[in-house]
């Protein structure tokens, strides 16, 4: 056989080489600001569990697309029966466990059941509260039965709150969490971030990511210099980077304003003295300029200031962030009338984020503008999940609520702002039970003004959904319904 030419040879490397180097990469180096306690979605309100987990290692029996709407995901189909007091699912069929178990009726109603039990733990277990029965019907079938309607049901199954899990790994899942979704855990190590992989025995089609390496960066140097060496693939909260204005004009990277659900509060302690008192929590909200504290804070976009808890991109939202316009000298007299006295020493706990961070200072100076004394404690992200939202054990506090839809947390008993009002808890009873959209609407506006009237906290503004990503990156949701970060719908050009 004759030999190649030499010419020829090299030819045939260089088309090799330049094949390899166009195939598009499978892996993916995604940022999150705040490290997840644990990696259990069922036993956490951390945001950054739901991000890392939520349609990646985890599903629900329905989910959230990126425009918000519910749709299918472990159930197929579903119907509710005329009366509202009856759900029928139609489970997926093939679907299993990363450890090989299968998905079935039976562990669907394991899952719901625990969700509901008082004792397992789930910090949104209220939400459910309606479900007065699981059943199943054969290995496919699966009926819920409720104490009273719940319009909103379909939509509370889709948070990360309500995901599948299986009897024979849940009590393992904060550490080597055991889903349905397309990928699989792969490691955790401390300060190295948690690795996925995909898993090849997925139900549902195979996704273009095949590994992904979530890392988690709060101090905000370390972070900027990261994404200037360009090695992260993509962050989704970059509304606070002070170098926005450089990498815009970045060729790698790509930056995208989108919507998101995340109002930020000035979160009160409701049942501690002196925030005990209506005039008090009234007097903080006059003291905020919320207006120059967005101005400052953010300087390439201005997102939505909020008067409740409530999103303005909800079609029942009513305008009330000027309810409580700036006015110093108002404040001054609330607190006088309540008996604060001028040098009235306060205390602001704040979780490790970057907003949290910057806001404190700002709203520890318009307060001590009208004659408090603020001191700023800066905690940890599980140090804050445990003192603050568990233990209550906190005076004031900057967080952003990121759970779409979540007014109805004021209607919970012992939550972590101690807001105990009979008419809003009955108000909500009202709402979950009305189906016609337009009574709904209404009755949500009645809720969005009784918290604003109450001052139960100082409602700022909705959080940036600012995401950088490398342009050649596609797939990644602009605009942020749930907490999420979805692998399975991203692949690389």
């Amino acid at each position: 056989m004759p030999a190649v030419p030499r010419y020829f040879a090299i030819l045939i490397c260089l088309l090799t080489l330049g094949l390899a180097q166009a195939a598009p990469r499978t892996d993916i180096r995604v940022e999150l600001q705040l490290e997840p306690p644990h990696l259990d979605p069922t036993q956490t309100a951390s945001a950054t569990t739901a991000e890392v987990t939520y349609a990646n290692l985890f599903q629900g029996l329905t989910r959230v697309d990126q425009q918000g709407e519910v749709i299918p995901a472990l159930a197929r189909t579903w119907r509710v029966s005329e009366d509202g007091l009856s759900y029928d699912f139609a489970l997926a069929r093939g679907a299993r466990f990363h450890d090989g178990s299968p998905f079935n009726a039976g562990v669907a109603k394991f899952a719901l059941d625990r969700l509901r039990d008082p004792a397992g733990g789930n910090p949104q277990r209220q939400l459910y509260t309606a479900i007065d029965e699981v059943r199943t019907h054969g290995e496919h079938g699966l009926e819920l039965r409720l104490s009273r309607p719940d319009s909103l049901l379909p939509f509370k199954l889709a948070l990360s709150a309500a995901v599948m899990v299986h009897p024979d790994s849940a009590d393992n899942n904060r550490h080597h969490p055991v889903g349905t979704g397309p990928y699989r855990f792969a490691g955790r190590m401390p300060g190295q971030g948690v690795r996925l992989e995909y898993f090849p025995g997925y139900w549902g089609a195979e996704p273009h990511i095949k590994q992904a390496h979530f890392t988690f960066t709060a101090n905000l140097v370390e972070l900027e210099a990261s994404l200037s060496e360009g090695l992260i693939d993509h962050y989704s909260d970059a509304s606070t980077l002070v170098s926005q204005a450089q990498l815009r004009h970045r060729s790698d990277y790509l930056i995208r304003d989108g919507i998101g659900e995340g109002e930020i509060l000035l979160a009160i302690n409701n049942a501690r003295p002196p925030f005990d008192q209506l005039p008090v929590r009234r007097a903080l909200a006059h003291a905020i300029d919320k207006q120059a504290i967005r101005k400052q804070l953010y300087q390439f976009n201005t997102p939505p200031l909020i008067g409740s808890h409530f999103s303005p991109h909800h079609s029942a939202y009513v305008e009330l962030s000027d309810y409580y316009p700036h006015d110093r000298e108002k404040a001054r007299r609330l607190l006088q009338e309540a008996g604060v006295a001028p040098g009235t020493a306060m205390t602001i706990t704040i979780p490790p984020t970057l907003y949290a961070a910057e806001l404190a200072l700002r709203i520890a100076g318009e307060l001590e503008a009208i004659g408090l004394e603020l001191q700023v404690e800066r905690i940890s992200w599980p140090q804050w999940l445990e003192q603050v939202f568990t233990n209550k054990d906190y005076e004031l506090t900057i967080v952003s609520h990121i759970e779409p839809m979540d007014i109805d947390i004021y209607a919970r008993d012992h939550y972590y702002f101690n807001y105990d009002n009979g008419a809003f808890k009955a108000l909500w009873h009202r709402i979950e039970q009305t189906t016609a959209q337009a009574e709904r609407y209404r009755l949500l506006a009645d809720a969005q003004r009784m918290l604003a009237e109450d001052a139960v906290n100082v409602f700022l503004l909705m959080k940036p959904q600012l995401s950088i990503h490398k342009s050649n990156l596609r797939g990644t949701w602009v605009n942020t319904p749930v907490p999420a970060v979805v692998l399975e719908e991203m692949h690389w050009e």
